[in-house]
C-alpha cells in the first residue's frame, strides 16, 4: 500500500513537471515566476545589504483560516524544489506554509553563522509579521550541499529549526565546517540535552563508501546523545546514488513530516 502511494505520488510530480514544461514552451514571453498562492519577495541581509529572493506558498484556505497558525518549511535553491516540495507538501500535509530561499551573496562555508544569523533576524522575522507563521514549528530541508549547512544548524544552532531533514549533506569536503559540525561529540551532556530537534536522515546504498561512512559517523553522533528530546530518522534508499536519491529522499521526508506535525495537531 505505502508502495503504491509513493508510486502515485512519484507519478505526480513527473506532471507537474511536464505540465510547466508544456505552458513555458506555449508562452515564449519572457515573464517574472509564478506559481497560484506564490509570493516572490525581495529581503535585505540586515549586515551586508545583500539582497535575497524568497519564494513563499501559502496552503490552500489561508485567507479564510484566520485563526490558524502554520507551520513553515524552509528550503534552499528555489526554483529547483519548489514544484516538488509544493506538490508533496500539498498532498500529504496541506497547512503548512513554504519558503524558498535563495543563497545570501558572501556565504559560504567558512561563514556560515551569518547566514544564521540573516536567518534569524530577517528572514524568520519577516516571515511572521507578515504571515500567520508558527515559529515554534519550522523545518529546515536541504540535499547535498544545503544539508551540510542545515547539518551545521542543527549543531551549532539547534534551536534555529525544531525539525531538520537532511539529504545526503556533503560530509566529505575537506574543510573545517565538517570539525565544527563534530565538536557536538565533545560538548558537556548537559549541553547536548538541550538539543531539542526532530532529525530525518536519508541518503542512497550507491553513495560512495566513504560518503556513507559519514553519514553513519554522524547519525551514530546524534543517537549517542540518547536524548529524549532528540529524535533522529534514518532511511536507507535502496539502489540510489547521490543524484537519484533526491526525488525518494523528498518523498518519504514530506511523509516523516507529514506525521510528526499530525502528532503536533495539525
Amino acid at each position: 500500500m505505502k508502495t503504491t502511494k509513493l508510486l502515485i505520488l512519484t507519478c505526480v510530480l513527473v506532471l507537474n513537471t511536464v505540465y510547466a514544461q508544456e505552458n513555458s514552451a506555449i508562452d515564449d514571453t519572457a515573464k517574472a515566476y509564478e506559481m497560484p498562492r506564490t509570493q516572490v519577495i525581495q529581503i535585505n541581509n540586515s549586515e551586508t545589504d545583500a539582497l535575497n529572493t524568497l519564494y513563499i506558498k501559502l496552503p490552500k484556505g489561508y485567507e479564510k483560516n484566520t485563526d490558524l497558525k502554520y507551520p513553515v518549511l524552509y528550503f534552499t535553491n528555489p526554483l529547483e524544489n519548489i514544484e516538488r516540495l509544493s506538490a508533496l507538501s500539498g498532498h500529504l500535509i496541506k497547512d503548512v506554509i513554504i519558503v524558498g530561499l535563495t543563497w545570501s551573496k558572501g556565504i559560504n562555508y567558512g561563514n556560515l553563522d551569518s547566514y544564521v544569523k540573516f536567518l534569524r533576524n530577517d528572514v524568520f522575522k519577516m516571515v511572521e509579521s507578515k504571515y500567520r507563521a508558527d515559529a515554534e514549528r519550522r523545518t529546515y530541508f536541504g540535499y547535498s550541499a544545503a544539508a551540510l549547512v542545515g547539518t551545521y544548524i542543527l549543531s551549532k544552532h539547534h534551536n534555529a529549526f525544531e525539525n531538520y531533514i537532511l539529504g545526503a549533506p556533503v560530509l566529505g569536503v575537506d574543510h573545517e565546517v565538517i570539525q565544527q559540525i563534530y565538536e557536538l561529540e565533545s560538548t558537556t551532556a548537559e549541553k547536548r540535552k538541550k538539543m531539542k530537534a526532530n532529525v530525518f536522515f536519508a541518503y542512497g546504498t550507491l553513495e560512495k563508501k566513504k560518503d556513507i561512512q559519514g553519514f553513519k559517523n554522524f547519525i551514530n553522533m546524534l543517537e549517542n546523545i540518547n536524548d529524549e528530546n532528540l529524535t533522529v530518522e534514518h532511511v536507507v534508499i535502496e539502489g540510489e546514488d547521490h543524484r537519484t536519491a533526491e526525488p525518494m529522499a523528498a518523498i518519504r521526508s514530506m511523509y516523516w513530516l507529514a506525521g510528526l506535525l499530525k502528532k503536533q495537531g495539525i
